[in-house]
């Protein structure tokens, strides 16, 4: 009968809409969910007569589903602080692939990684454009977006590098001062490039490259010797090493044979011709007919003999300890302070030094020096990786300074010209081919350029006076590229989908680029189990692109979509839906009623 027939398919129409909307609530809170509406239609119709001017007497057949639609507008943002977490800014959705090979559609961004593999948390892979020495192919097939866990990124030695510094047009020629860049060599290890500037005249400058300087600290040794005294002929004579001195602890007696005269005590480190003067004065008052005289290191006593001790003060000793393979840095300052052949004191210093200058060459510097000082009895003698300076009463100053470069070429060292304006205008370009080589940790030679010019073609090392004495570091800013060797730490997403991991060295890389797709018609997509949906003929073929082009939206990292499912509204809809059901209901039951009339009317 269709007077039950008709409100049972009400009752069907308004149940499937009940578990819709009871669908829609029970996800409310699920990732990226998009809410479902139905929409009904009639039934077909019988025609029960005409009227009398013809029309068509039609009476309905009830009503069905006539279809379910998918709201897929976007839903609310919610940051989670999970880089795995992904949020599509506009339209799209992400291309996952199952074990199986299935490929599907989500909007649901809660990502996870597994065994190094970016995968929703149902275990499929993310999909996405792959990365070959951190550049994206976009025009390569689509595959898993994979993360380098557990990796270690390799060190990469420094080949490039930049300063920007102002020298004081103000300093006095021979004015050096230095600016400092950290480098690191082949296997990862760090060191500090020094770059000294001596102003060699008016708007120039030479320049030299060092690697860790290392100031060294010396040792230094004293001895003393008695001295054993010589008759011959009544003349008594004492023989002193060259270019020693008398010591404090001499105490000796003259006799003549009738009167005794005590030798005044010599100052530290007192010349034999400085004592000489007051032996004889000592001599003289105290009535002696013995004289003293010095002829080169021996002193002579005529018509007297000697008791007691004649110390002469011994050499000393400053000896230094170099590590295998370094050189003298251009820093170096040391001075050795004596007493020359005339009896004065003198100080000399080296010459300066080239960048990588063995010590074998910086000790016949100082040998020169101190020969042409005249300061007798000093010997300067490198021996390997040490270098030791002894004299009689000598002295040391400033500081010995070790490179760790036991070879630079020779663009390590150059000139800078300024114009008047301060501008730097020779060397016209960047310096190449610098070389610094002999590490001892077993690295490679470090082949540098130095960028002199900014990208703008400025030069990056001016000149100016100032008015404050000039720092003893004018730079102000460096770059380099080399960086050690470190272990992956986490990635980040960027708004077109490219991930970089990052390092614990600080240094990031892009491993991938996480692909977005769409479909002509998204009606057209059949949901899938997960969050997920699948195309099909009337949806039409997948396109996939890269976000934020072609209509995509962008993405946002350590987010996710929430559902768009509006709580008023489903609750307004589940009463609207309820009320039809009890529509329904209560014409079934009406018909009931009046079926059982019509049977009582024959009883």
């Amino acid at each position: 009968m269709s007077s039950f027939s008709i409100p049972l398919t009400g009752l069907k129409s308004s149940s499937s809409e009940l578990n819709t909307i009871a669908n829609n609530l029970s996800n409310m809170n699920t990732t990226a969910f998009k809410s479902q509406d139905e929409t009904f239609s009639d039934l077909f119709y019988q025609q029960i007569g005409t009227t009398g001017s013809g029309d068509p007497l039609q009476v309905g057949a009830g009503t069905q589903v006539a279809a379910t639609e998918t709201d897929f507008s976007q839903g609310g943002i919610d940051s989670t602080g999970n880089a795995s977490d992904l949020y599509i800014n506009g339209n799209g959705f992400f291309v996952v692939k199952g074990s199986d090979g299935t490929t599907e559609l989500t909007r649901d961004g809660n990502f996870t990684t597994s065994g190094g593999d970016l995968v929703t948390q149902d275990g499929q892979n993310v999909m996405g454009y792959p990365a070959t020495n951190g550049t994206v192919n976009t025009s390569a097939q689509l595959a898993p977006i994979q993360l380098p866990v557990g990796q270690v990124e390799n060190a990469k030695a420094t080949t490039t590098l930049s300063m920007t510094a102002n020298l004081n047009a103000s300093d006095t020629v021979g004015t050096t001062v230095q600016g400092q860049v950290p480098i690191y060599d082949s296997l990862g290890n760090s060191h500090e490039a020094t770059v000294y500037f001596t102003k060699t005249g008016t708007n120039t400058w030479d320049y030299s490259f060092s690697l860790d300087p290392k100031t060294l600290s010396d040792t230094s040794t004293a001895t003393t010797r008695t001295l054993t005294p010589t008759l011959s002929g009544g003349n008594t004579s004492i023989v002193f090493d060259a270019g020693t001195t008398m010591d404090p602890s001499t105490s000796f007696t003259i006799s003549d044979g009738t009167t005794p005269v005590t030798a005044p005590t010599p100052t530290s480190g007192e010349a034999l011709s400085t004592y000489l003067t007051t032996l004889q004065q000592a001599l003289s008052s105290g009535g002696s007919t013995a004289t003293a005289g010095v002829s080169g290191n021996t002193l002579t006593i005529t018509g007297g003999t000697v008791a007691g001790n004649v110390v002469e003060g011994g050499l000393t000793t400053y000896a230094y300890n170099l590590d295998a393979g370094t050189t003298v840095d251009p820093s170096t300052g040391l001075t050795i302070t004596g007493t020359d052949s005339s009896g004065n004191s003198a100080t000399i210093q080296a010459p300066p030094i080239t960048p990588g200058e063995p010590l074998s060459a910086y000790a016949t510097a100082l040998t020169t020096a101190v020969g042409n000082a005249h300061i007798p009895g000093v010997q300067v003698v490198a021996t390997g990786t040490g270098l030791s300076i002894s004299g009689p009463g000598i002295s040391l100053g400033g500081s010995l300074t070790e490179s760790a470069a036991g070879t630079a070429s020779a663009n390590a060292s150059g000139s800078l010209t300024f114009d008047s304006n301060g501008n730097l205008i020779a060397p016209s370009t960047n310096v190449v081919g610098i070389q610094l080589g002999g590490l001892t940790d077993g690295a490679a030679n470090l082949g540098l350029s130095w960028d002199l010019y900014g990208t703008s073609g400025a030069g990056m090392i001016t000149q100016s006076a100032v008015a404050s004495t000039a720092s003893t570091n004018p730079v102000t800013g460096t770059t380099q590229d080399g960086y050690a060797s470190g272990s992956y730490q986490g990635f980040s997403v960027d708004a077109s989908g490219v991930v970089s991991a990052s390092f614990s060295n600080g240094e990031t890389q892009v491993v991938g680029q996480v692909a977005l797709a769409n479909v002509a018609n998204q009606q057209g997509l059949t949901i899938e189990a997960g969050n997920n949906y699948g195309t099909t003929t009337a949806s039409g073929t997948a396109t996939v692109g890269i976000a934020g082009t072609g209509g995509l939206g962008t993405l946002e990292d350590e987010a996710l979509e929430e559902s768009n499912v509006d709580i008023s509204t489903q609750f307004a809809n589940l009463i609207v839906a309820q009320q039809a059901f009890q529509a329904s209901s209560k014409a079934i039951t009406t018909f009931d009623t009046i079926s059982q009339d019509t049977i009582n009317m024959i009883h």
